[in-house]
């Protein structure tokens, strides 16, 4: 049956690995889940008092005090005076408000972005500063680019000064197995069943590993991790926001789709090959334009960063033997008047929407959020977007939106949610 929840993550030494956990299909076995929303609210909304904790999850200030007790006492959170009064704080008792937040001393995450042109390699504190960060061209071979990324990650762990890694986020362009140690495929690379886990181990002190002590690393779908980090986002600017339901579009290079369930992950069948949520590579014309995967006619080839530049010099490439413009650029004659480029936007639009009323229907949650660089075109788009999805069956539900989100698709902020999200999930102490 489909699980929203995580697998098990170990993975063995290079030369004898050990077996993988069997996926997880149950409720985590590390916190309960009233303690994993607490924990994931306390990153989104640091400091907070543990009065607005218990009113935005809806629990009792109890089950927050029993939650954290133990954190507290080994100083995975620090509780402080806040620098200004809590919410529903009594002034008049002359007793100083407190907050929460997670402490910084205890410990750092990694968070690798896999992109198809170019990687990002960060480190950031418990409570999002990012204080390291590395940028490189990927390289096209996948033992090359783990090579690359490992060599990276040692350089920058040097910076930690003394701080314990806790955990390693990986973002894909590109379904994880079950387990999220491995990469399923990644089409944009031309990489298959490649061992992510296995190839980043490190030990604590974040120095490379051959042997037991290391770090969980978590491979996690970029599309995913954008979901992860556009919750986080709006649970720390918006008290309104809750843990809840709504599907993330992820449209930049490729075309990828996230789903988040009563504030955690979707990521279907726990014992299959992690491929929930590839609606970028569902058909919307039969007999369409050839995809990298294989099929034709996908949602990506119409709805893409690269599907707009296509469809703005046509399809016999009447430019002269000039290079496609970026979709910045696009974005900028738009801007500028242009209405060729105006109509490339508007009918990129209306793939978007013609597919997101699929998703729509296809998954029964009518929150729609899109990320990534088609966000930078929302103004020519959001029209004959929102048009597409009126006319169809989705179009009929009560209250579904469609709403932009983060122009740069999360990148290296995905990767460090996905780690964030591991160390939270493993028990933290």
């Amino acid at each position: 049956m489909p699980t929203r929840k995580d697998a098990a993550s170990s993975t063995g030494v290079i030369d004898a690995p050990e077996p993988r956990a069997q996926a997880n299909t149950h409720e985590p076995q590390g916190p309960a889940k009233a303690t994993l929303m607490l924990l994931r609210l306390l990153r989104a909304a640091q400091p907070i008092s543990r009065a607005e904790l218990a009113r935005r999850v809806g629990v009792n200030r109890s089950t927050v005090t029993d939650a954290f007790k133990q954190l507290i006492a080994a100083g995975v959170v620090r509780e402080e005076p806040a620098e200004q009064p809590a919410p529903g704080a009594n002034r008049a008792l002359g007793r100083p408000a407190l907050a929460l937040s997670f402490n910084d001393d205890y410990g750092y995450f990694i968070g690798v972005n896999v992109g198809v042109r170019r990687s990002t390699v960060g480190l950031a504190t418990l409570t999002g500063r990012v204080f390291a960060e590395e940028e490189f061209e990927t390289p096209p071979d996948a033992s090359d680019a783990l090579a690359k990324i490992r060599t990276t990650v040692t350089g920058l762990c040097a910076q930690a000064r003394g701080r314990r890694l806790r955990a390693i986020g990986v973002s894909v362009p590109g379904p994880a197995d079950a387990a999220r140690e491995r990469i399923v495929y990644a089409p944009h690379l031309g990489w298959q069943d490649v061992d992510v886990a296995n190839a980043l181990r490190f030990d604590a002190e974040g120095r490379p590993s051959l042997a037991g002590g290391r770090v969980r690393v978590v491979v996690e779908n970029d599309a995913t991790a954008a979901a992860l980090y556009e919750l986080r986002l709006r649970l720390g600017r918006d008290e309104s926001e809750r843990l809840d339901d709504f599907i993330l579009v992820r449209s930049g290079t490729g075309l990828g789709v996230g789903l988040v369930l009563g504030g955690e992950v979707f990521r279907g069948d726990a014992v299959g090959e992690g491929l929930a949520g590839e609606f970028g590579h569902m058909t919307i014309v039969a007999g369409g334009k050839t995809c990298v995967c294989g099929n034709r006619g996908c949602w990506e080839r119409y709805a893409s960063a690269p599907a707009a530049a296509a469809l703005y010099v046509g399809e016999r490439m009447q430019m002269g033997g000039q290079t496609p413009p970026r979709f910045v650029e696009i974005v900028a004659r738009a801007e500028g008047g242009e209405l060729r480029a105006q109509r490339t936007l508007e009918r990129v639009g209306e793939y978007l929407g013609i597919g997101i009323a699929n998703v729509i229907m296809g998954l029964g949650v009518s929150r729609v959020i899109v990320s990534g660089r088609l966000v930078y075109g929302w103004k020519f788009m959001r029209e004959p977007l929102h048009s597409a999805v009126a006319l169809s069956m989705a179009g009929r539900l009560q209250g579904w939106s469609v709403e932009p989100g983060e122009a740069t698709g999360a990148g290296l902020g995905g990767a460090l949610e996905v780690a964030a999200e591991g160390f939270i999930t493993s028990g933290l102490v």
